[in-house]
Order: structure tokens, then sequence, then C-alpha cells
């Protein structure tokens, strides 16, 4: 597949960030804002950009993830599924919609200072009818002159600012919070569509050169000089002119310029200001005319929408919608309304972009790499979700519960009714949820092909998943092959792609994988094994383990798991699932290093998981001639009958075994500590794996801390679970 060059530096990046941003949301807003918290607009800024920050970091780290996934909706399509997805497409719509609009209105406040007798709304409906007919025509391209205009933009505030420091009057902020902090937090939140662009490089960032490095640097720096322009002029333009002359008006920043230097400043910044709302207003039409484009490319809208022109080679239907939306907008809502739902949608959607990154992480997806990680995870994400959830309470159960509802119900009804049956896509939360259609289904076409492609004809005694990540793989089959006794052992190499992937495009073995199956096969020559070796891609991983193990039938699943690491914070654990939905026996390895083994350890609890823990130590032993030992754990102090009964239950266990076994009996009172100082003079540990919790996902189990901190290499084995009936097995899996 051929791929954008990456072309972009820091320097781009700044640039196209700050272009997003500047325009209505200082030459228009602070007049609105004034009307909540007077003076103390430009706090409103700043607190407002760091409301925005963690959100750009998420983004920061989806891009990076996806470089070609074509934004937010993608992002939150494949982490919710379609549902979420054709919502979040639709408020993505709306939001950059509102947002043109809102330019436009400023385009017709500034330009009745050049031509008086022109009217407000008429003016913008005339404007949005031509710029409707630019990007019908396919020169919708016109706003790459945004730079340009930017770029003047940026010198005329600075001009300006710099003629409002000679004529500050501190009086006039006085008093700083007429509204008090309630009304500092509505101004905030009214605020917050100014900073909606801060993440739209995004989008491109597989043309960015390393990105891992400059999407980051760039996002952050170009927040930080906007949020010093907004914070910066609106503190000179409430130090030079009264609140009266300030509050609800729609051209705050001529008002300055005029008083500051006279008619001819004025004038020039009407007509930049003009260029400047014009053009994002273009831009805006011409980004969110894509949104109902890519959704209907997705089957989430009816196919015509997805359709472009064959002369001009753009979505007409989808931006001649876009364009009728924006006029019922314009006849209908007060700019002041425009502005808050823009910034309530915006909240909406920030926060869904942080909950998508916590989801991604915990879900542990394979396919989500992203080059660059948001710092300080989890915390970041929480306090962003937190942040905008206190701006959004802030705005009004009156005007946030519309502008939700305004998404929900017609995305919910666009679903049922229509992308409901056009997709059969599920999400990473869909995926890693329940999964009644394990049961269900009995045939599931995946695979590097498919799993159709895999030889089923001969069952395999033993399945060894690989994922990627494994220290060793040929230590992990050399375990499989050691339990299948001499039976076939199968070795599936499987690769979780995003659901939107055509698993035909990637039908070519990369090199990695062509050197496994090399060493794979000769380590069946060697062994005079029968190991079979299948690379298989996937879009759901959980439903690939489960259906090899199930069409395959066999005895053991082994795999290697790390345990969770001290500290992390999880909620899914891909381990605790396969604990609790497999039909075979499982086994999870974690490799130390070891490569001989002659020393096994078993950890004895007298549950019935004891039978398997001895019965595949005892095989492992006899395969590498090695000893076991029997350790069982009593609390300190126990009384001398139950020390005798334990120990005469350990040693009538070491009986049933054909290697060489011993017995260890230890009094602690922090039993897996003291099992844990044991495994050093071991080579292998063997314990019975435990069910899991959502308590145990959350801060870790026994298990985990067995596994991560044992000294020597380390298998947790569990015995497959018996049904008595299919409806038993379905009740299992709900």
């Amino acid at each position: 597949m051929k791929k954008l060059e990456r072309r972009l530096g820091l320097g781009a990046v700044v640039s196209i960030s700050v272009s997003a941003m500047l325009g209505s949301g200082i030459f228009v807003l602070p007049g609105i804002a004034a009307i909540s918290t007077g003076p103390s607009v430009w706090l409103a800024y700043i607190l407002a950009s760091l409301s925005v920050l963690p959100a750009a970091l998420s983004k920061s780290e989806l891009a990076t993830a996806m470089p070609t996934s074509g934004g937010t909706y993608v992002y939150l399509e494949r982490t919710f599924g379609p549902l979420v997805g054709t919502i979040s497409g639709l408020g993505l719509w709306l939001s950059l919609l509102l947002k043109a609009t809102f330019a436009l209105m400023g385009f017709g406040a500034y330009l009745k200072i050049l031509a008086p007798q022109v009217q407000l709304v008429p003016t913008s409906l005339a404007i949005l009818a031509f710029i409707c007919i630019l990007n019908i025509f396919g020169v919708g391209k016109v706003s790459g002159l945004l730079m340009v205009v930017v770029g003047l933009c940026i010198v005329l505030l600075a001009g300006v600012s710099a003629g409002a420091v000679f004529t500050f009057n501190s009086a006039y902020l006085d008093p700083l919070f007429p509204g008090g902090l309630t009304g500092l937090a509505s101004a905030t939140a009214l605020v917050f569509v100014s900073y909606a662009g801060v993440t739209k490089v995004a989008a491109i960032a597989e043309e960015i050169k390393e990105p891992e490095r400059n999407l980051p640097r760039g996002i952050l720096i170009s927040l930080a000089l906007v949020t010093f322009v907004y914070a910066g002029v609106s503190f000179l333009l409430f130090g030079n002119l009264p609140i009266s002359e300030i509050a609800n008006n729609l051209r705050p920043i001529y008002s300055l310029a005029l008083t500051v230097q006279g008619p001819l400043l004025g004038t020039i910044t009407a007509v930049i200001a003009v260029l400047t709302m014009s053009s994002m207003a273009n831009s805006g039409l011409l980004a969110a005319s894509r949104f109902p484009f890519a959704m209907a490319r997705d089957q989430l809208l009816p196919s015509f929408l997805g359709r472009l022109n064959r002369k001009y080679l753009t979505p007409v239907w989808s931006i001649i919608i876009s364009g009728l939306l924006m006029a019922f907008v314009l006849l209908n809502m007060d700019v002041a309304k425009i502005a808050k739902f823009a910034s309530a949608f915006m909240l909406i959607i920030y926060m869904a972009e942080n909950i998508s990154v916590i989801v991604l992480r915990e879900a542990r997806v394979q396919w989500y790499k992203p080059d660059y990680k948001s710092p300080l995870y989890p915390f970041t994400q929480i306090i962003g979700i937190l942040l905008n959830g206190i701006l959004l309470s802030y705005m009004g159960y009156t005007l946030v519960m519309p502008a939700i509802m305004s998404i929900c119900i017609p995305g919910l009804i666009i679903f049922v009714l229509y992308s409901r049956r056009k997709t059969s896509r599920k999400g990473v939360l869909g995926i890693r949820g329940k999964r009644q259609d394990l049961v269900e289904e009995k045939v599931e076409v995946v695979s590097r092909a498919r799993l159709e492609d895999m030889d089923l004809s001969v069952d395999a005694n033993v399945v060894v998943a690989l994922f990627g990540k494994e220290r060793s793989p040929e230590m992990l089959i050399e375990m499989g092959v050691a339990l299948a006794e001499h039976g076939n052992c199968e070795v599936a190499h499987i690769t979780e792609v995003p659901e939107q992937t055509d698993l035909n495009d990637l039908m070519d073995e990369p090199a990695e994988l062509r050197s496994l199956r090399r060493r794979v096969v000769a380590m069946a020559v060697e062994k005079k094994e029968p190991i079979t070796f299948d690379p298989v891609v996937s879009h759901d991983l959980a439903k690939t383990v489960f259906h090899i193990s199930q069409r395959l039938h066999c005895q053991w699943l082994l795999i290697e798991w790390r345990g969770k690491t001290a500290g992390a914070f999880t909620i899914h654990n891909p381990m605790g699932w396969l604990k609790g939905h497999l039909r075979c026996n499982l086994g999870i390895f974690r490799d130390a290093g070891v490569r001989y083994i002659r020393k096994i350890l078993c950890f004895i609890t007298g549950e019935e998981s004891d039978a398997i823990v001895i019965s595949t130590a005892d095989h492992l032993a006899e395969v590498n001639r090695a000893d076991i030992t029997l350790l069982s754990i009593l609390p300190e102090n126990s009384p001398e009958e139950v020390q005798q009964r334990t120990e005469r239950d350990l040693k009538e266990l070491a009986k049933t075994c054909i290697s060489r076994t011993s017995v260890e009996l230890i009094e602690s009172d922090e039993a897996i500590d003291t099992v844990i100082s044991q495994t050093v003079e071991y080579d292998l540990f063997i314990f019975g794996g435990s069910q899991h919790t959502f308590v145990s996902n959350l801060f870790g189990s026994v298990d985990d801390r067995l596994m991560a901190k044992a000294a020597c290499s380390v298998i947790s084995v569990q015995s497959a679970p018996e049904y008595e009936s299919d409806e038993d097995l379905k009740d299992y899996f709900n």
C-alpha cells in the first residue's frame, strides 16, 4: 500500500495547528464571554486551554497509533463500535458546522463596518452559498491561503496589542469577577470552542516527520502560542475599554483598534477579520462535509452521501446537506447559542477521546502501537474527563441536554434503521465484552489467510498461541511439544488488526514470520515431533483463539503472559478472560530465560487444581529428567496435627508421580512472599490458576504476583471446565 511522504516538520505542524484556531475565537467571542464573567475573560481562555490539554495529548497518541485513520470519528468507531461511531461522527460533523457558522456570523459583523448597509444574516447566507459553490466545484482548497491570512492576523493583533499597552487603564478591570466563579466557569465552557482546531493537525500524522516527537510538540507549542494570544489580547482589550462597550459586542477587536490607533487601523482590522473568518468558514465546511462522506463509505450513512461527482470529484450531496444545515442554524440560532452548542459538542468529543485512550490501552489491543504515549497515564485522561465534565455542568442542563440529544437521538435512529444492517463491526469494546457469539457461531472465517486454510483435518493435542511479544517462542513451543506427549502440536502466530482492515491485504508474510516458520520446521525435524505452524491474522483475538482450540479439539492451549506489572492501571485482563472462557486446559507461561529444567517446584494449596499441577509437573519432569518438590504453606503456629496431616497428604500426592518427588512444608503468615522466595532454588515453578474477577483485573491477583515476581520460569495451569449441556455453556459465557 502506498504511503504519504513524511515531509512536514515541527514548524509546519505549529503553523497548521495555529491556523486552525485563530479567528472568531478572538475576533468575536470576548464580547459574548464578557456577559458571563466580565473583565476576567482572559483567565477563562487560560482555563479552557488547560482543559483542552489532556485531549490534545490523547489525540496525539491516537494519531500516531492510527496515522491514516481519518480523525476522531474513526478513533471512536474503532474503539466503541459503529453505534458510537455513528453518533460521534454526527457530533463531529455538527461541531465543525457550528464553528463554521459562528465564523460566518463574525464575518457578517465585521463586514458591516466596511459596508454598513448590509444585513448580518442575509450577508452570512450569501457568503455561505458562495462557499458551498466553491466546495462543489472543487476549489475549496483556496483555503490554503489561510496560512497567509493567519500571518497577517498575528501581525495585526501584535500591532494592536503594542499600542494597547500604553493606553491600559486598570480601573476598567474592576470588578474582575462580577459573575463569581460560576460566571468564570460558564465563560470557560463558552470559549472552549476557540481551541477546537488544536488537534486538527493529527489527521495528517502520516505526513509528519518523526510524528512521535513533532506531533505532540507541535500541538503543545501551538496551544501555548494561541493561549498567549487569546489571553494577552483579551486582557489588553478589557484594560482599554469599559465593560459596557465590550459585552455582547460582536466586533470587539475593531473597537480596540479604533480606540488605540484610530479609524485607519480599525478599517485594516475589519478587512483582516473578514478574510480570516471567511477562510475559516470555507475550511470548516470543507472539513465538515467529509464526515458524512467518510461515514457513508463505512456504511453508517446512506451510500449517496459517499459518492463523488464524476466531473468535479467532490462529495456534492454531503456538501449541500452541510450547507443547508448551516443555513438552518444561521436562521434559527443567535450567535451566543451557536458558540455554546459548538463548545458543548467539542467538550463531549474530547471526553470521548480521553476515554478511547484508556479503553485501547486497557484492552491490550495488539494493533494499538502508538509511537507517542500520553504522559502520566491514566491520570492525564481522568483529569481531562473530569475537567470537561465540570465545564459541561456549568453550561447548564437546558443547553447540554439538547446538545446531547441532538446528536444521540438522530445517531441512534440512523443506526437502528440503516447502519446496523450494513455493518457487523463491534469495535474494541464490543470485542472485549461478553462473547455470546463464541458459543452461537460454529464456524468463523479469519486468517492470513483464513482458519479454513489451516490443516484442521487432524486434531492437535496442544495449541501454542504466539502473539508476537514472546521472550523466546522456541521455549514456549518446547513446552507445548512436551505437553503434547508425542501428539500433534499446532503453533498459531496470531496478529490482531483493526476491523476496518481487509484481511486479504495482509496475505504476504513479513520477514519475522518467515524466520519463525523456518525455526519451527527445524525444531520439528530435530525433535522428530509433529509440529505445524500457521500465521493467522484476525480482527478478533479472543474469537480466533477460541475457534482454533474448539475446532482442533485440543487438550491444551499454551500462551505466554508476564503478569500484571506493579503499579499498572488495568480494567481488562486478557489472560483473565481466557481463564474463564476456554474449553480446554490452559497453560500460561512466563519465560525467565531458564534453558534447562532440572528442578521443578509445585505450589500445593489443597484445591482441585492440585491434580493438574501435579500431573503437569510429573510429565514435564519426565521429559526433562527433572526432580519435583511439592510445597505447601501453613500459617505460623499451626497445630501439630494439622502439620502432620498436611505432610501426610503431600507424601500421598508424591507417590502418584513417576519422577523423583520430595515434599516441603513451611509455616509462614506471608504465603505468597514465601513461595516467591523459594523459587530462587528452582528452574520451573508450577501453580494452579484461579478465576479472574473485576477486583483482580483492577488491582492484580495472586496469580499476577506469582507470575511477575518468581525468580525462575513459571507456568500457571488450569483444567478445562466441564459442562453438562450447551445451555450450561451459554450461561457460563454470559
